[in-house]
Order: C-alpha cells, then sequence, then structure tokens
C-alpha cells in the first residue's frame, strides 16, 4: 500500500511581535516560525483551534495584516493557516518571508592601525 506524503513548506525561524485579534479578544505575542503558508506564534493564552481571525505583524515601520484560521492551538503557542484572499495577498505574505529570512550582512572588518 502507497502511503501519501504531504509536502510542507519550509518553517523559519524568526522573533517578530504580534497582534492576534478573534472575536472581540486580542492577544499580543510573537510570531516565532513563518512559512509561505502559515506561521507559528507565542501567546500567553491559547487559543481556540479552527477559530478565525486576524494577526497584525508588526515588522520595521509597517503593520501587515493577516486573515488567519487556527490550526492548532496548545497551552503556549498556536499554528495559524494564513488565508490570503487574492494573489496580491499570497505576494504580499511571500515578500515578507523572504525579508525576515534573508542573511543579515555584517559590517566589513575595518583595520585600524594601532599608534
Amino acid at each position: 500500500m502507497m502511503q501519501k506524503f504531504e509536502y510542507r513548506h519550509p518553517r523559519f525561524s524568526v522573533n517578530v511581535p504580534i497582534h492576534f485579534i478573534a472575536q472581540d479578544s486580542e492577544l499580543a505575542g510573537h510570531c516565532t516560525e513563518i512559512s509561505k503558508h502559515g506561521m507559528r506564534i507565542d501567546v500567553a493564552q491559547p487559543l481556540a483551534a479552527n477559530s478565525c481571525g486576524k494577526v497584525y505583524l508588526h515588522y520595521w515601520d509597517r503593520t501587515l495584516e493577516f486573515k488567519v484560521r487556527v490550526a492548532h492551538a496548545e497551552e503556549t503557542h498556536s499554528g495559524l493557516e494564513v488565508l490570503c484572499g487574492s494573489s496580491v495577498e499570497r505576494s504580499e505574505l511571500a515578500h515578507l518571508v523572504a525579508a525576515l529570512t534573508a542573511p543579515r550582512h555584517r559590517p566589513a572588518l575595518v583595520l585600524v592601525p594601532v599608534v
């Protein structure tokens, strides 16, 4: 018997502040992993599985908004599926993932003569 193998999009470790809003509640936390289809967030209290809401991700001088569904919930973190309604939203998420995961450029080493 052949098993179905599902590929997951690569996840990347990040540390970005977020706000999760669902119905009348708002929680602050951090996005600790991100991919082109979802994210893991750490929050102070558990979220309801399969609930929907919005995540506001604060990156540099911008706040990006994503509609999400809670795919799974643990006591201190949850996995969210990003619900992109258009190719523009999907592209924005892909650009965010690329920006968050790009290698950081280190300043060039400068040798200074000792006098």
